[in-house]
């Protein structure tokens, strides 16, 4: 009998499953955050950020959060918007006791987050 699969080398499935799993861990994180409405710390791109997530949708098979962005470095941002930010760029996240007011003008039916909502918000 003769198998033409290529098999994966064991280092790298193994690679791919830690990875897979926390993609899974980051989402439950999000998703309970986004339930009680709980900032989250995390760290992207080598900044220390405080984010107020409202949605958790994925664009293109990745999945990403819109979220405020409550301290960038320990500070206040000048103006309080929703941004869009990729999981995997994510490090570091973890749920604080902050709580946060979800954003007026977050609208969980935009088009956007039409192709795969995940999980958002409660007004």
């Amino acid at each position: 009998m003769h198998n033409d699969a290529v098999s994966e080398s064991p280092t790298a499935t193994a690679v791919d499953r830690a990875s897979e799993e926390q993609r899974a861990t980051l989402s439950d994180i999000i998703r309970f955050a986004l339930m009680q409405r709980i900032c989250l710390s995390v760290r992207y791109n080598n900044m220390d950020m405080l984010l107020a997530p409202h949605m958790l949708w994925t664009k293109h098979g990745d999945l990403h959060v819109d979220a405020v962005t409550v301290e960038r470095a320990g500070s206040a941002p000048k103006m309080f918007k929703i941004g869009t930010f990729k999981l995997a760029g994510l490090g570091n996240v973890a749920l604080t006791s902050r709580t946060f007011v979800p954003q007026p003008e977050f609208d969980p039916a935009d088009p956007k987050y039409a192709e795969a909502p995940v999980a958002s918000v409660q007004r």
